[in-house]
């Protein structure tokens, strides 16, 4: 007859950089006879896992035991990894399943995880989107600038409540451009385009950056 099943549990060692932007994971091996199967998981959940066979308190005989083991584990280890990164900024939540994947956490726990903490209104795209023009007109960014980076957070620029009307007029972009510009060292070679360069760098319109330029060169 067999013996019991065995479980190893190891974690990545520490010398073991990531892989881009990717964590190292933990490797959850499970023996039993002549079969072996095995899981890689974010280091939170190796972790939790070996506090459990540490306390005798891992419970899981079969290998669809484990399986189910790991995925409830996982989904509370996600869970709480969005509280701790919620409790320092907010996040979209493109950027809070980002994040997890990051962690090496699956898709269904990712989406799980991000689903839950929008129902608690932890993560709100429309607050966030909000939020982020409001502080980034306040920085100056123009309005191409500050599209682009929404979509890349994966906040759809039409949900921001008075886009873009609310935000931007001609007059207040030309203003903030000017202010922008006019703290740039010019050297009276190249200032035509290194003030254009600049003003599309912020995300402001080439007629704005355009009047900008020509304004402060005149003045100059």
């Amino acid at each position: 007859m067999s013996g019991a099943p065995t479980i190893e549990i190891s974690l990545p060692d520490k010398k073991i950089q990531s892989l881009g932007r990717f964590k190292p994971k933990g490797l959850v091996v499970m023996r039993s006879g002549s079969r072996e199967d095995s899981f890689k998981v974010p280091v939170a959940v190796a972790r939790h896992l070996l506090k459990l066979q540490d306390e005798d308190e891992l419970e899981a005989s079969t290998f669809a035991d484990l399986r189910t083991l790991i995925s409830t584990i996982s989904a509370d280890c996600a869970f709480k990894r969005l509280l701790s990164l919620i409790d320092k900024r907010d996040y979209s939540s493109l950027e809070a399943d980002e994040k997890l994947k990051l962690d090496g956490y699956p898709e269904d726990i990712r989406v799980d995880a991000v689903s839950r903490a929008k129902e608690c209104g932890l993560i709100n795209d429309v607050r966030y989107g909000e939020f982020y023009v409001r502080s980034k007109v306040g920085a100056g960014w123009g309005m191409q600038r500050i599209q682009r980076e929404l979509e890349r957070k994966g906040i759809d620029i039409e949900t921001v409540p008075g886009w873009p009307e609310e935000y931007f007029s001609d007059e207040q972009d030309f203003e903030r451009a000017l202010a922008i510009a006019s703290r740039k060292h010019l050297t009276g070679k190249n200032d035509f385009q290194k003030i254009m360069r600049l003003l599309a760098s912020k995300g402001y319109s080439s007629s704005i950056s355009y009047r900008v330029a020509q304004k402060i060169l005149d003045d100059e």
